[in-house]
C-alpha cells in the first residue's frame, strides 16, 4: 500500500511539473514587428520611436534592439484564454539595467507597455504595438 502511495505521489507531482512546463510556455513560437513610442517624460530625455521584434521560445522572452544592448531572453510568465493572452517578462543586463515588459495579445495583435530603468537610475518608459505573426 505505502508502494502505491508513494508511486501514486510521484505521478500527480510529473503531471503537476508537466503542466506547469507547458504552461510557462504557452506564447512559444509567437513574434511581432511593433513600433516601440516614447511617453512624453521620456521623449523630453532625447530617446526616439523605434522598431523592434518581440519573440517567444523556450519559455523565454526576447527582445531584439535590448539583446542588442545586452540583456539576455528572460522568462516570460502570464495567462491565456481563447483568442487572449497577457505576458509578463523582467529581463536584466549587467551594464544596461532592468526592463520590465507588460503586453497583451489580442486576437492578431500586441500591446503593451516597457519601463527601462537604466544603471544610473534613469527610468523611461515606452508603449508598443503591432501584429502578432
Amino acid at each position: 500500500m505505502r508502494i502505491n502511495r508513494a508511486f501514486g505521489g510521484v505521478i500527480i507531482g510529473a503531471l503537476l511539473l508537466l503542466a506547469l512546463t507547458c504552461r510557462a510556455a504557452f506564447l512559444d513560437g509567437t513574434r511581432s514587428k511593433v513600433k516601440v513610442v516614447p511617453d512624453k517624460m521620456t521623449t523630453d530625455r532625447g530617446e526616439k520611436e523605434y522598431t523592434d521584434t518581440l519573440s517567444f521560445s523556450k519559455g523565454k522572452f526576447s527582445s531584439k534592439t535590448f539583446l542588442a544592448r545586452g540583456f539576455k531572453p528572460a522568462d516570460y510568465r502570464g495567462e491565456s484564454e481563447e483568442n487572449e493572452a497577457e505576458f509578463e517578462v523582467e529581463q536584466t543586463s549587467d551594464t544596461n539595467g532592468v526592463v520590465n515588459w507588460q503586453g497583451e495579445i489580442r486576437a492578431k495583435n500586441v500591446v503593451g507597455r516597457l519601463t527601462w530603468k537604466k544603471k544610473d537610475g534613469t527610468s523611461l518608459s515606452y508603449n508598443f504595438d503591432g501584429p502578432k505573426k
